[in-house]
């Protein structure tokens, strides 16, 4: 017996040693992921502030949500937080609950289990109160849904600019109207993805009318305070157009053609930033559908400028375009 308890002795001891020891060891390794963590903001802070002694300037960086400049998609930022405070008080409440029974049911001496077959009741609350939650929010976020993906919602005129925005691995192309206000059409069966003509890599016909003066572009830019009509595409596989700025986010499925509207109540500029030399820092356009091993690069740019460096920028592209009567690539 007396062996049996040096040996029992000597287990504690060597668990407690280990427990001190392992004690120690989380302790260092939770130190020096702080530190690193410390070591990475101050480095950004760093680079931060050197970029703005070299002349440029840092929009408003947010560790929440980044600044919504659609008016439109307001309400899906109302919407977004109604469901967030909401869940969050049944997490809590739910929690809570279980942390309660957890300490007041706990084993005790003495105490027997009762045996519980359920409650019709409750279990009827509890599935018809989310039922009729969820369908409130599903009419109240009908008007929003219908207004952002509705095409007739778009009003007419000169003023609403039309893009094509043409998704494939792993670009962006935007293509636009030339001098005659008039967009080429795309065709599916002219896409040759060996070219490295932009428009034999979406699919467009130089020869037909209206796409003549067309232009492409792998930068997307539009006016500010203007409403921009897209029509979306892909060439190849499943795609997703998202603007984390303007609350967007529509597929692109090939064979489909789909269809969102914007409007930039700031230009990127005011939102963004500039560069040192003083251009405009873009919103960040991503692709948020797994489209490939190429799929974490697939970024693009949007700068929303003003009317007069929008047009600027659709005369120096325009000034690219070869109208001659030369031979087409063959395809």
């Amino acid at each position: 017996m007396c062996g049996a308890s040096v040996r029992e002795g000597s287990g504690y001891g060597v668990a407690a040693a280990w427990l001190v020891f392992t004690k120690e060891r989380a302790l260092r390794l939770i130190s020096k992921m702080l530190a690193g963590v410390a070591v990475v903001f101050c480095a950004a802070g760093s680079a931060a502030w050197a970029q703005g002694d070299e002349g440029g300037t840092i929009g408003r960086r947010s560790w929440w949500l980044p600044e919504n400049v659609f008016p439109a998609a307001e309400p899906i930022d109302t919407l977004f937080y109604f469901i967030l405070w909401l869940t969050s008080a049944v997490c809590v409440a739910v929690f809570g609950a279980l942390v309660y029974f957890l300490i007041k049911y706990r084993h005790r001496p003495g105490r027997r289990a009762k045996f519980i077959h359920g409650n019709a009741r409750l279990e009827a609350a509890w599935t018809l109160i989310p039922t009729v939650i969820l369908a409130l929010t599903a009419a109240a976020s009908q008007t929003t849904w219908s207004r952002i993906k509705y095409r007739p919602a778009i009003e007419s005129g000169d003023e609403v600019i039309r893009v094509s925005v043409v998704a494939r691995q792993f670009q962006w192309f935007f293509h636009y109207a030339g001098a005659d206000g008039v967009l080429g059409k795309l065709h599916a069966d002219r896409v040759n993805p060996k070219s490295s003509e932009f428009e034999h890599m979406i699919g467009l016909d130089r020869s037909e009318d209206g796409a003549r003066d067309d232009i492409i572009s792998p930068k997307m830019y539009i006016p500010v305070n203007t409403r921009v009509d897209i029509d979306l595409y892909s060439v190849d596989v499943l795609h997703s157009f998202f603007l984390p700025n303007f609350r967007v986010k529509q597929d692109a499925v090939p064979g489909l053609t789909g269809h969102v509207w914007i409007e930039a109540a700031k230009t990127s500029a005011d939102v963004m930033g500039t560069e040192p030399g003083g251009a405009p820092l873009p919103f960040e356009i991503v692709c948020a559908e797994l489209c490939g091993q190429g799929h974490y690069k697939m970024r693009g740019q949007l700068f929303v400028v003003s009317r007069g460096e929008y047009e600027a920028f659709l005369e120096d592209e325009a000034s690219y375009l070869d109208l001659g009567d030369d031979e087409e690539e063959e395809y």
